[in-house]
């Protein structure tokens, strides 16, 4: 018998054991695709909780600033024997502390929001 001639059942095998091979790539690929999907839905689940407790924590803060200035200004207020003075006084002090959040935006809010994101996004 020739060299070069299989065996029939041979061949059949090769060809079956191609056969689960190429199966086994696909499904290797298809999980591969299914964990990368999980993956992005678990990090924007996470940028998203996270944005969630940051704009409640941003509330509530603004909220104690605002009821902090009305206190404050209807106590300077009476001190000085006018509310508008009162007023006046806290406008100002929130205005400045307004010029310097704008001053130090980029080191005070970006940067520091930026890192967190991109924590949370690649970790």
């Amino acid at each position: 018998m020739n060299e070069r001639m299989k065996h029939p059942m041979a061949v059949q095998t090769e060809s079956h054991i191609i056969d689960s091979l190429f199966d086994q790539i696909g499904n290797y690929g298809d999980t591969r695709i299914e964990i990368l999907k999980l993956s992005a839905v678990d990090k924007a689940s996470e940028l998203i909780s996270l944005a969630s407790v940051s704009a409640a924590v941003y509330l509530m803060v603004s909220g104690t600033i605002l009821f902090a200035g009305i206190a404050i200004a209807l106590l300077l207020g009476e001190w000085l024997g006018r509310y508008s003075y009162g007023f006046f006084i806290v406008s100002i002090a929130f205005v400045l502390a307004g010029i310097l959040v704008y001053v130090w935006r980029d080191k005070w809010i970006r940067d520091p929001v930026a890192r967190l994101v991109i924590t949370k996004a690649l970790g």
